[in-house]
């Protein structure tokens, strides 16, 4: 392969961790690579020369034989809302391009302990509070497979550079589908790892919340191979292979295989009949007894989390900042909309410590009954109906619609109708390249586990992976002159 920005990560750590391709060099490359597709505005903030000089260290250590982590000389970004040194933390608004951060996010240092090196911070959906990082404060994301359309948010700028090559890997975070939506439409691959139990699997200290009921980093990068690297890096878990043959995986025809674009269909049936040729068992299983409590208890802990959770982040983390003036000067429409949404709704008596608790314990019960009854691995959707939508010359409003399976639909709901369970549930999801639509678009298909199961779900989702086939990389062209 002579272009070393077509690299996968597993790949590029393996090359300058033997000496054949120099991490300096790799780091050059990539940032040469940026500098040609700044007009997807996928990256915020960062610093050749200190990238530079962090590469060139891998090279000394490795030169000296000393020994390099699992991600050693690997340029990564990370989203704008999560901590890094010697960067803002500005997460995608206009008011916090000042809020410097005085530690590293934990899963940041954990990557940074591996040996990864910061590439840059990525551009997002502004505040995190939306589907698709059409950011007027930092510049509309484009996708690389159509820069007329929307990579998917809120961590669209961590998918556009994956999917233009400008990096390997990269951090996302995920309240609503913030890592899978961008990987549907961007043709990336993305882990929302579980958030059941006391603790969570990732750490969200260091992460401008917007619901942390529901809030985590995910990993993203371009193959599921990749993203179980940076799996184990962080969580020092190790990844088990799965065989096909014979894993049983359940598809949910209620509710998530429902209302979807045509183009969105073949492709995700054509990914199911790769996986039943490589000896998966595809059993049709009943889901309406959890879905509608799942969306509810989803719904009330989002909008609990926009109601209060900026104001309890700044208050503990960055006092100089309110959170109702931040709040007001946010310059996307939709993202105000739902702000606005969230100070006015009135929750019944002990609606969130219900959503909180019994509910959520109520839905989780069910779907692991789901699970055990028909002895399921996971079970399989489209992550998205659509495919990746046009962006509005002028931004996206609250109120915007999409159409649908022929049908007019609210863009904001219909981004997270199948990503927002999952969510609800605490459940790992993956998102990983199902294929391209006749038109050359992306379309990702999900895999939710078990509770606390990542690392067998990621061995599943690398089997399904090399069953199903990668895409090919996007055409890119010269920057579009509109919207």
């Amino acid at each position: 392969m002579s272009d070393a920005a077509q690299l996968t990560a597993v790949e590029a750590v393996e090359r300058i961790r033997n000496g054949a391709l120099k991490a300096e060099a790799y780091a050059a490359r990539l940032i040469e690579r940026q500098r040609g597709l700044k007009h997807l505005n996928a990256i915020t903030w960062m610093d050749e020369d200190r990238l530079l000089e962090a590469a060139r260290g891998v090279d000394r250590t490795r030169r000296r034989g000393d020994h390099l982590g699992p991600l050693a000389g690997l340029p990564m970004v990370v989203k704008d809302n999560i901590d890094t040194l010697g960067f803002p933390t500005s997460a995608g608004t206009a008011r916090l391009k000042g809020l410097m951060p005085r530690v590293e996010a934990p899963v940041a240092a954990a990557l940074w302990l591996a040996g990864a090196v910061l590439f840059g911070k990525a551009n997002m959906h502004e505040l995190a509070g939306g589907g698709t990082s059409t950011n007027p404060a930092f510049g509309f994301v484009r996708n690389p497979y159509d820069p007329m359309r929307t990579p998917g948010g809120s961590s669209g700028g961590t998918a556009a550079a994956l999917a233009a090559r400008i990096v390997a890997a990269g951090l996302g975070s995920d309240t609503a589908g913030s890592v899978r939506i961008p990987s549907a439409f961007s043709g990336t691959a993305a882990l929302r790892p579980s958030i059941a139990g006391e603790r969570k699997l990732y750490s969200d200290d260091g992460v401008v919340p917007l619901a942390s009921d529901l809030d985590t980093i995910g990993p993203m990068a371009r193959t599921v191979a990749d993203v179980a690297l940076l799996h184990s890096a962080i969580t020092g878990q190790t990844v088990p292979p799965v065989v096909l043959k014979g894993t049983r995986i359940g598809i949910p025809r209620s509710h998530y295989w429902e209302n979807l674009d045509d183009d969105v269909r073949v492709v995700a049936e054509a990914a199911l009949a790769r996986l039943r040729d490589a000896g998966a068992i595809l059993v049709d299983i009943e889901v309406a007894d959890f879905v509608a409590s799942a969306q509810s208890v989803f719904q009330t802990l989002l909008v609990n989390g926009f109601r209060g959770d900026l104001s309890i982040y700044f208050g503990r983390h960055a006092p100089q900042y309110d959170a109702a003036d931040v709040i007001d000067r946010i310059e996307s429409r939709d993202t105000k909309g739902l702000f606005a949404m969230a100070r006015d709704t009135q929750f019944p008596q002990g609606a969130v410590a219900a959503a909180r608790t019994t509910l959520r314990a109520k839905i989780q019960a069910q779907y692991a009954d789901i699970l055990r009854a028909h002895g399921l691995a996971a079970v399989a959707f489209p992550t998205e109906p659509l495919t990746a939508p046009l962006i509005p010359p002028g931004g996206d409003r609250f109120e915007d619609l999409v159409d649908v399976a022929g049908k007019p639909t609210n863009k904001v709901l219909v981004l997270i109708c199948n990503t927002g369970i999952t969510c609800a549930l605490g459940v790992p999801g993956i998102s990983l390249p199902a294929g391209l639509t006749a038109a050359g678009l992306p379309v990702g298909l999900e895999l939710d586990g078990w509770a606390g199961g990542d690392a067998a779900l990621l061995g599943l989702g690398m089997a399904a992976e090399a069953a199903i086939g990668r895409i090919p990389p996007p055409p890119l062209a010269a920057a579009p002159t509109a919207p």
